[in-house]
């Protein structure tokens, strides 16, 4: 008796693989749906698994003493083809006793090598589902983050080789870690030259102004750095009046900025300041004309460096083409405003994924100058689990 597994797409395919290898003749023993491929059996592609059996040679003398032909069965396994012989009434005298037992004997050889398959299937698949279950809690988490499925999947294959299947807790202490390495180490404002020239670019409403504000108060009083602001943000109502107002707060100067041409003036009049903050004009990312307007003012202005501030109140789908519309800007760091403003943190780490940027800054509320600060890679991957801050 001959036993094989075949394996395809759908229950046709894989009878015509039955049909064309073991004949007409063959036995369905079991037909169920399997899981192949993925991560540790997520992410899996359905198939159909089908188990037949067929005679290596046909034994001619019985069939022609019995006269008798076995049914094809289409139903679950052995247990069925057992039942079927057991109750076999021959009614021709010339049918052998012994006869009849080789046929029940050979059904029995066949219902003991599935048990056996099944049995080594079973172990087998129980380790995976051991495995993949350790897994499971990981990957709802980051799902449930809005981490995107290439980002959770770079992570798992980083940490499962490194990872006890059984044990949870050195499982999210793996992925903290490797969320802290793809994180990597945030990079703030560092003043190499003076004046360092500190540009802050994104959509309109990010909080670009607000966050201006509190750089330079922070520089400003704590720091006791030589301050002062530009603005070419002319277009939203209230924005400039809002910077002045930070200006005369902090006593510090406060520039408008209408055309690139009036850069290098502005400059000449800011001589001698140690850190210039630039608070662009805020636009939708698929506005093209205004993007290239931002981007000549900032060649002119020629920032040491170029901060893309978004909102980590940004819709997820959205973070990806914000990112991609604003990269001929040159933008070298990432920024994110109002994290106090939401519980759903995975488009962080999301758009460090796609933009191989660092972050600098987190903001988490109104107050200026306090509600800001360097970014932690820790309290985001802390964040993203669901952990306590220790950062």
């Amino acid at each position: 008796m001959k036993i094989k597994t075949y394996i395809a797409d759908n229950v046709q395919e894989a009878l015509y693989k039955v049909k064309s290898e073991m004949g007409r003749d063959a036995i369905i023993l079991q037909t169920r749906k399997i899981k192949t491929g993925g991560i540790f059996g997520l992410f899996g592609k359905t198939k159909v698994e089908v188990i037949a059996a067929c005679e290596l040679e046909p034994k001619k003398s019985i069939e022609s003493s019995i006269n008798l032909t076995l049914p094809r069965i289409n139903m679950k396994a052995s247990e069925s083809m057992f039942n079927y012989a057991e109750n076999i009434n021959p009614t021709k005298s010339s049918i052998e006793e012994n006869q009849i037992e080789g046929i029940k004997n050979e059904l029995q050889e066949v219902k003991r090598l599935i048990k056996e398959i099944y049995d080594n299937k079973d172990s087998s698949s129980k380790t995976g589902l051991k495995k993949a279950k350790s897994f499971q809690t990981l990957i709802e988490r980051l799902t449930s983050m809005e981490v995107k499925d290439e980002v959770i999947k770079v992570i798992i294959d980083n940490i499962k080789k490194d990872s006890s299947g059984n044990n949870s807790k050195i499982l999210m202490e793996n992925a903290k870690n490797e969320i802290i390495k793809m994180i990597n180490q945030p990079e703030p404002i560092k003043i190499k030259e003076t004046p360092a020239k500190i540009a802050l670019i994104g959509p309109t409403g990010v909080g670009k102004t607000t966050t201006i504000a509190k750089l330079a108060a922070h520089y400003s009083l704590n720091e006791g750095k030589k301050v002062a602001l530009i603005t070419s943000d002319t277009y939203r109502v209230g924005a400039v009046s809002q910077l002045k107002t930070y200006g005369e707060l902090l006593e510090i100067p406060v520039e408008i900025l209408y055309e690139p041409k009036e850069a290098s003036n502005i400059l000449k009049k800011l001589n001698g300041y140690e850190i210039i903050f630039y608070d662009t004009l805020g636009t939708s990312p698929k506005n093209k004309i205004f993007l290239k307007k931002i981007k000549n003012i900032i060649e002119a202005i020629e920032p040491t460096e170029l901060h893309m501030v978004i909102s980590a109140t940004t819709k997820t789908s959205e973070v990806e083409n914000i990112l991609e519309n604003y990269k001929d800007l040159n933008y070298n760091k990432l920024l994110f405003t109002k994290i106090d403003e939401t519980n759903i943190y995975g488009l962080i780490l999301n758009a460090v994924y796609y933009s191989k940027c660092c972050l600098s800054y987190i903001t988490t509320g109104q107050n200026v100058p306090d509600d800001i600060e360097v970014a932690s890679p820790v309290k985001i991957a802390n964040l993203l689990l669901g952990e306590s801050d220790n950062a």
